[in-house]
């Protein structure tokens, strides 16, 4: 009987997994982008003064990813520069995209300890443009 049970259990695992590998597209996964220098200094005009919330936290470096399907993601590492703990949440950086677009990211909020650098992956949805730079104000 036990061995009944356990062979019906392995084919609704495998049908399950196979369900869910028939859902996945190719397309889906995310490549690095072409690396581009970090601390190049675009010039898109910036009329409507969109700038990501002053904080205590400073990019150490990112990496950007897309999709065929126009997905953004960045690897991004960041420091706490306070001594106290912070909570970083998603206002407090930016992205900009090659068309001037300035965006924060899908809600995010994750503790700090004081002067601890953590590396996180953001969500800036979908965009046609690509990413060229993602930033902090102090």
């Amino acid at each position: 009987m036990l061995k009944k049970e356990l062979l019906i259990g392995l084919l609704a695992m495998a049908s399950c997994y196979s369900a869910v590998a028939s859902n996945y597209n190719k397309n889906d996964a995310l490549s690095i982008d072409k690396a581009i220098t970090q601390d190049i200094d675009f010039q898109f005009p910036n009329d409507e003064n969109t700038y990501p919330d002053i904080s205590d936290f400073e990019v150490v470096n990112y990496v950007t990813m897309s999709n065929e399907q126009g997905d953004r993601r960045v690897t991004v590492t960041l420091t706490n520069r306070s001594s106290g703990n912070r909570i970083f949440v998603s206002e407090q950086i930016m992205a900009l995209f090659a068309n001037g677009d300035r965006l924060s990211p899908i809600e995010t909020k994750i503790t700090f300890k004081g002067r601890e650098t953590q590396t996180l992956t953001l969500s800036f949805g979908n965009h046609h443009y690509p990413i060229l730079k993602v930033y902090t104000q102090q």
